[in-house]
């Protein structure tokens, strides 16, 4: 065998196996400001490791910024892809549907399929069913709209396909708790350590995971063209990484 099939067998691949990210990758990537501590770090390494989630692909997305008191806050929000793709790998599965919940003009309540809204209709919720094999009934959620909606960004221009999504993630997590009953969504405030409460942040939570799901995908597209970069022979930051240590 030559050297550079050695290399070639050897080589990391960072942006398709999440067991290969190290602490350096985590900073480098996802915290270019340098925020985030090496404990919050070892945090987010366990955590995209342990639960199997990528964040270059877009199935997680870690997110750091400075609040007015000068801390950090920093959460971890997996994304709905996330949660379909990990649904599906249950033997179980069989499916879903989901939609929006719409009064029309008349005061008549309906439950309309993906986020088609009509006009005179007013959003009042959305709905989903998770179906399993081994239970008699789908699970069935209903989420209002009054409770989710936080009046600004992607909430403002696609409120039918945000409150659609939110019901169909909180179907498939009480339909398999045991995979999906600790991963949580923007909409649930994602998993957040070392919160600061009461404290209004610079920028708001969708703006920040908006401006990292752009870097992200600038960062794929780079990839798209050029090799991820060899690996570096350090071992992740372990810091404070048992198991009992960390917040869920």
């Amino acid at each position: 065998m030559t050297n550079n099939q050695l290399a070639t067998q050897t080589k990391r691949d960072i942006t398709i196996d999440p067991s290969l990210l190290t602490g350096s990758d985590i900073k480098k990537y996802f915290d270019p400001q340098n925020l985030l501590t090496d404990k919050q770090v070892g945090q987010a390494l366990a955590l995209c490791k342990g639960r199997n989630l990528n964040p270059f692909a877009n199935e997680v997305y870690i997110v750091a910024y400075k609040n007015r008191n000068g801390g950090t806050e920093f959460s971890l929000i997996v994304s709905k892809e996330a949660f379909l793709k990990r649904a599906a790998q249950c033997k179980d599965y069989e499916g879903f549907e989901a939609g929006v919940v719409a009064v029309d003009g008349e005061g008549v309540m309906h439950e309309r399929k993906g986020a088609i809204m009509l006009p005179g209709d007013t959003l009042i919720g959305g709905w989903a069913r998770v179906y399993r094999k081994n239970f008699k009934v789908p699970v069935e959620i209903f989420v209002s709209r009054e409770e989710y909606d936080k009046k600004q960004s992607t909430w403002n221009s696609m409120p039918a396909t945000m409150i659609r999504k939110t019901a169909l993630v909180n179907a498939l997590r009480e339909a398999f708790p045991e995979d999906l009953g600790n991963m949580y969504t923007e909409d649930d405030g994602g998993e957040t350590f070392d919160r600061i409460k009461d404290v209004t942040p610079q920028e708001s939570r969708e703006d920040v995971v908006a401006r990292k799901m752009a870097q992200i995908e600038h960062f794929n597209k780079e990839q798209a063209h050029t090799d991820p970069e060899p690996a570096q022979t350090e071992e992740p930051i372990q810091g404070e990484l048992l198991d009992g240590e960390l917040e869920y």
